[in-house]
């Protein structure tokens, strides 16, 4: 038995502050790792629009230290790279939901150094129960996600 967990970037809060007369427009992506990481190789996500497919064991929400990593990142146009923010989503928000009912969340990220940021991800999970795998995941344990959408405030 396997559980896919159907996790959805529905908005961002707060990037404004990262944009700059050299940077006028970011470009944001996030990357999700299951955690602890497991030392079997599991298929466990496939992504596609702003949605994530993450194949979990059902012992993912049965242990305390189980969660989501999630980790928001900019493109930048002159600087390159850069990471924004992280933020654990443990297993205990997600919770066993019954089939087709949805969860919103919202998570403020914290920076490198642990502080509080100002940006804060909206995301909303659902849980599916399959017997078999989809041929359509990935064997990766570390996927790079595509653009979020942020809400630009006047």
């Amino acid at each position: 038995m396997t559980v896919i967990l159907e996790l959805t970037l529905i908005s961002t809060e707060g990037l404004n502050n990262y944009t700059s007369c050299l940077n006028p427009t970011i470009r944001p992506f996030i990357t999700l790792t299951k955690f602890p990481p497991t030392t079997t190789t599991t298929p466990i996500t496939a992504w596609d629009n702003n949605m994530f497919r993450v194949s979990l064991d059902p012992t993912f929400f049965s242990e305390a230290s189980s969660c989501l990593y999630l980790q928001l990142f900019i493109k930048r146009r002159i600087m390159g790279q850069a990471q924004l923010g992280w933020c654990f989503i443990p297993a205990s928000d997600v919770g066993f939901l019954t089939s087709e009912s949805v969860r919103y969340l919202s998570y403020r990220l914290r920076g490198s150094d642990g502080s509080r940021r100002h940006v804060i991800i909206n995301i909303s999970v659902r849980l599916e129960i399959s017997t078999a795998l989809s041929t359509n995941m990935d064997t990766c344990h570390t996927v790079i996600g595509i653009p979020v959408t942020a809400i630009r405030r006047a």
